[in-house]
């Protein structure tokens, strides 16, 4: 199947697979837009808290991308352009959030957002750092052809997320119809709505990582470089798509968990694609060209949580800063990526 698609997209130019790339990553954009309102129902039915449900259910089922793209390019023999998609994810979620921080300023994104947030980023910067030390080494060793860092990475990330788990609130009571029987769960639709949604991307994300590789092959550009930026720049289309209609009906918490809780949850996709990639630890053999974006991702991340706990010490009508640095390291990112690439 791999080999037909291949075969369709390239011989003829750089065009074509990138028509594919930006095509399927359109669709996900769709696919994915209802998901943050579902999310929104299930965090008030379950009593859970739009942070919490954020951080986690939306951030596992916007990360659904990278799951399959991962997988597939762990069975298909790129290891490169799924640790890249996993890092330059995190670094386009990073870009999206500050540029709708400073887009939408007067709702105060990352001001108003909940200092527990904090808390799940720097989750994500410990594992993602993880994740550097392993490609810097070259592995912390083995379990069968299984990487033990990227173990290690899940048990982290399992553990955090039961030591953060919020007290459970109240959730609300079902409704009556007027004959008096109770009337279909909101839950229950939200949830289906959700499981469709998360069915909807599993149909077409396969179909990212062969268009990247043949763009790869077409314009001659290392696949550690597509993986990170046009790759990752796709698979976070669900992310950008629900963080957009969180902020538009005012869930705030919404859409920064479901942006930090993806980027510690990309990290935990690491272990997916070690499980698919049969030639031993995933980590141990991709190009150190990615530490790069292990620091840029940090750098984000860390910018990131300092915006939320400026409010602490800084007027409110002061200048988003953080937000921007962002922005300017994700383009100097891109700039010193292109001439690596």
């Amino acid at each position: 199947m791999k080999a037909l698609l291949l075969g369709l997209l390239t011989g003829h130019g750089p065009l074509l697979p990138l028509f594919a790339l930006a095509s399927v990553g359109g669709l996900i954009f769709l696919v994915t837009a209802r998901l943050a309102r579902k999310a929104d129902v299930i965090a008030e039915q379950t009593g859970l808290g739009r942070l919490w449900i954020g951080s986690v259910l939306l951030a596992a089922g916007t990360s659904l991308p990278e799951i399959l793209t991962d997988f597939n390019a762990g069975l298909l023999d790129a290891p490169d352009i799924g640790v890249g998609d996993l890092l330059g994810s995190t670094l386009a979620n990073m870009v999206i959030l500050a540029t709708l921080d400073l887009v939408f300023a007067r709702r105060r994104i990352l001001r108003e957002a909940a200092m527990e947030h904090t808390l799940v980023g720097l989750l994500a910067i410990l594992l993602t750092v993880m994740a550097g030390i392993a490609i810097f080494i070259g592995g912390w060793g083995r379990i069968g052809h299984v990487g033990v860092e990227t173990l290690a990475i899940v048990a982290l990330y399992l553990g955090a997320m039961w030591v953060l788990r919020p007290p459970r609130e109240t959730a609300p009571a079902p409704v009556d119809d007027s004959r008096g029987h109770r009337s279909r769960s909101p839950l229950r639709r939200a949830m289906i709505g959700f499981a469709a949604g998360a069915a909807g991307l599993a149909v077409v994300t396969p179909l990212l990582v062969v268009s990247a590789e043949a763009l790869s092959i077409e314009s001659g550009l290392s696949e550690a470089f597509v993986g990170t930026l046009l790759v990752g720049l796709s698979t976070s289309f669900p992310e950008t798509a629900a963080t957009v209609a969180a902020i538009r009906f005012g869930a705030v918490d919404l859409a920064v968990g479901n942006i930090f809780g993806s980027n510690a949850f990309n990290m935990v996709v690491l272990l997916v694609m070690d499980v698919a990639y049969l030639r031993g630890p995933v980590l141990a053999a991709v190009s150190r060209d990615h530490l790069l974006t292990v620091l840029l991702a940090t750098i984000c991340l860390s910018l990131g949580i300092m915006a939320i706990l400026a409010r602490v010490w800084r007027r409110p009508g002061l200048v988003m800063v953080e937000s921007v640095l962002i922005v300017c390291t994700y383009v100097v990112g891109v700039w010193l990526l292109s001439r690596r690439g």
